[in-house]
C-alpha cells in the first residue's frame, strides 16, 4: 500500500521536474552561429514627453548665454533631477520653445538632427557666427513588468542600451519566466509597436529595433504553473517541497 502511495506521489513530482527543459531555460543557445556578426546602431528619434537638454555654445560665452536656460544655481546644473525640471519638455505636437528662437520642431528627429537644425537657425538668422549645439535626452527610462527579480522603472543615461543590459538591470528573469516570447512595447510617431523576443536564441541581437530606448516597456510572461496558481506558487521547486512535505506527513500518519 505504501509503495503504491509513494508511486502516486512521486510520479507527479517527476513530471513537474521535467516540465521545464534546458532548451526552454538557457539563454542564446545558438550564439556561436552569430559570432562576428555586424552590430547595427540607429539613433532613437525624439518623441513627445521627452525632456531635452539643449546647450548652445560660442567662443564668446556671453553671446551664447541668451539661448540657454539658466538655473541660477551652478550646483543644480550637475543634478540630473534639476536638469530634467529645467529641461525642454517636448509637447504632443513635437515642438519645444527656446529663448529667442521660440518654437523649434524636434519630434521625429534624432538629437544629432536637432543639433544641426538649431545651429543652422542660429547662423542663418544672424544670431551667432560659429555656434556649437549639444542636444541630449534627459529622461531615458524603460519599464519592466512580470517575471523578473526586480520589476519597475529603470533609468539609463545612454541613447539606448542592449536588451540584455535591460534584463540585467531588472535582476534577471525568474525561474518561472517564459524566455521564448518576451514582449517589447514601443511608441513611435503616435503608433504602438510590439516586438517578440526569444532569449533562448541569438538571432535578434543584431537587430537595432531590439535596443532599449526611452519609454520602452518590457513584459515577461509567467509559465503555466505560475499563472494557474495565481502567483501563490513562486517557483516549481516550491510546489515540489509542498507536495513532498504533505507526502511525508501522510506516511508518518499511516505508520
Amino acid at each position: 500500500m505504501k509503495k503504491i502511495f509513494l508511486s502516486i506521489i512521486l510520479l507527479p513530482l517527476l513530471m513537474l521536474e521535467s516540465c521545464t527543459t534546458k532548451k526552454q531555460m538557457l539563454y542564446l543557445q545558438d550564439l556561436d552561429k552569430y559570432a562576428n556578426s555586424t552590430i547595427n546602431y540607429t539613433s532613437p528619434k525624439i518623441q513627445p514627453n521627452d525632456i531635452l537638454k539643449v546647450e548652445v555654445g560660442d567662443l564668446n560665452p556671453l553671446v551664447a548665454a541668451p539661448f540657454n536656460i539658466s538655473t541660477g544655481n551652478p550646483a543644480a546644473q550637475s543634478s540630473v533631477d534639476m536638469m530634467r525640471l529645467s529641461g525642454y519638455l517636448v509637447n504632443p505636437q513635437g515642438t519645444i520653445m527656446m529663448p529667442i528662437l521660440n518654437e523649434v520642431k524636434v519630434g521625429g528627429l534624432t538629437p544629432a538632427n536637432v543639433e544641426t537644425k538649431i545651429k543652422e537657425r542660429l547662423i542663418n538668422e544672424n544670431y551667432l557666427v560659429n555656434p556649437t549645439v549639444q542636444v541630449r535626452v534627459l529622461n531615458n527610462k524603460f519599464t519592466v513588468l512580470g517575471e523578473v527579480n526586480a520589476p519597475g522603472v529603470k533609468n539609463f543615461s545612454e541613447e539606448s542600451i542592449s536588451f540584455l543590459d535591460a534584463v540585467g538591470l531588472a535582476g534577471d528573469l525568474t525561474y518561472s519566466a517564459i524566455r521564448t516570447d518576451i514582449k517589447l512595447i514601443r511608441e513611435v510617431d503616435g503608433k504602438r509597436l510590439v516586438y517578440h523576443i526569444d532569449l533562448t536564441s541569438a538571432s535578434w541581437m543584431s537587430n537595432p529595433n531590439f535596443r532599449i530606448r526611452q519609454g520602452d516597456v518590457i513584459v515577461v510572461t509567467p509559465n503555466k504553473l505560475k499563472a494557474n496558481s495565481g502567483g501563490l506558487i513562486k517557483d516549481p521547486l516550491q510546489l515540489i517541497g509542498i507536495v513532498a512535505s504533505v507526502a511525508a506527513l501522510i506516511i508518518v500518519i499511516a505508520k
